[in-house]
Order: structure tokens, then C-alpha cells, then sequence
């Protein structure tokens, strides 16, 4: 009887596997058939004003982030932010820039270094030091970028 329970479930077992994937198949192709001859009509929303405002909307550049000011520091020497960097929309008008992170050579992320209510940065090691910095113009697109600065004491 034992032997009966194997050779049965030896050809049981695969065929249910078989029956189940040619099913599947037989399936998908029937409902590609079906959807293929599905009358889709409705409106055509692709010249509404709404959408051209969006697509323009999805089109435009993202804002621009640039170094403006010298690249090596000294020690200890105040760094304005806004006299460092820049930031620029699609127009070329001026985009507020906020500082998400300052990391030093190994990683390390040294934001006790940035006063962000001034808008100033003072490093007491010399090091490579690299902002993390993002601009958001009115539209609201959003850019982020990443500007390393030289902190020595020459």
C-alpha cells in the first residue's frame, strides 16, 4: 500500500504543477486577447490646460548649486554660507540653500560646526569638510549637491 501512495504521488504531484502552469499561461493570453479588443473610449486629457501646466512643471531643470566663494580655509576662520555658496533656479534668480549635513574626510558628520541660525561655519581642525546642500525653487523642485571645501593652516 505504501508503494501504491508513492508511484501515485510521484504522478500526481508533477502533473497538478503542469495543469496549474499551462492554466496560467492559457490564462494570460486570454485576458491579452480580451483587453486587446476593449473599447477605451473616454476623454482626452493630454490637451487639457491642467496637463501642459504639469508637464511644464515636470520639464523644468532642477535649481543649480554652485561655489561662488574661495575653496580653501584657514583654521578657525568664519565661513559664511552665503557668501560660499549659491543657489540658482531654471531663471537664473537666487534660491535660499539649506546646509543638511557637513561631513569631515572619514564620514563623520561634524554639524556642530554650522550655526544655522547664522548661517556660519567655524572649524577648529584642518580637514577636507563637504556640505550637503539643497535648493528649492518656487516651484518647488528640489536639488541636492555636494561641495567640499579645504580647511588648512597654511
Amino acid at each position: 500500500m505504501k508503494k501504491v501512495y508513492q508511484v501515485m504521488s510521484d504522478m500526481i504531484l508533477p502533473s497538478i504543477v503542469f495543469a496549474a502552469v499551462v492554466s496560467i499561461l492559457i490564462g494570460t493570453a486570454l485576458f491579452a486577447r480580451i483587453g486587446g479588443r476593449m473599447d477605451t473610449g473616454g476623454e482626452d486629457f493630454s490637451r487639457m490646460a491642467d496637463t501642459e501646466t504639469i508637464e511644464g512643471l515636470c520639464e523644468r531643470e532642477l535649481p543649480l548649486i554652485k561655489c561662488v566663494g574661495k575653496k580653501r580655509w584657514d583654521v578657525g576662520e568664519c565661513i559664511m554660507m552665503s557668501e560660499v555658496f549659491a543657489g540658482a533656479d531654471t531663471e537664473g534668480n537666487h534660491v535660499e540653500l539649506v546646509v543638511l549635513d557637513i561631513t569631515d574626510q572619514n564620514g563623520a558628520s561634524v554639524m556642530e560646526c554650522y550655526n544655522k541660525e547664522t548661517g556660519q561655519a567655524i572649524f577648529s581642525a584642518r580637514g577636507v569638510y563637504t556640505f550637503l546642500l539643497s535648493a528649492t525653487d518656487r516651484h518647488q523642485k528640489r536639488s541636492t549637491g555636494m561641495i567640499s571645501l579645504l580647511v588648512d593652516e597654511r
